[in-house]
């Protein structure tokens, strides 16, 4: 019986590694400071706020893609975290480029929604090699 539960302590333990730490629903970066995550109730603010704003709702912000305008609608990324400024103003997307372990700071002004099929998702007029130009992002320090 020991041995059993053992091995099943084991299991979840090396699911729980494998799963790594899951990105910050939002975080805030300071000018010349490191990010910093910020409280859930903030984090759900700032989705829900910044969601009605490009007109989707929360689940669907926090589930987008970031694609190149129509008719490609290419994927270039997903939409990881949102990045709100001292004043708790959304000023970017963190989003994990497309076929990169490399995450940038899209500027929240170079993103608007948009519907395709049953998907809504967020557009740039950005091109690929402008999103990796742009800031990494190194999430806050765990």
């Amino acid at each position: 019986m020991t041995r059993l539960m053992l091995s099943a302590l084991s299991i979840c333990l090396l699911g729980v590694a494998a799963c790594g730490d899951p990105e910050p629903a939002a975080v805030e970066v300071a000018s010349g400071s490191a990010p910093v995550e910020v409280s859930d109730t903030a984090a759900q603010t700032a989705t829900t706020s910044t969601a009605l704003a490009l007109g989707m709702t929360r689940e669907q912000l926090e589930d987008a893609d970031l694609v190149s305008p129509a008719p490609e609608f290419t994927q270039l990324g997903e939409v990881e975290s949102l990045v709100l400024d001292s004043a708790g103003q959304v000023t970017g997307m963190v989003v994990g480029l497309a076929g990169l372990d490399l995450d940038v700071v899209v500027p929240i002004d170079a993103v608007t929604s948009v519907r395709r099929e049953d998907d809504v998702d967020v557009t740039t007029a950005l091109t690929q090699s402008e999103l990796q130009a742009l800031p990494a992002f190194e999430g806050p320090a765990g």
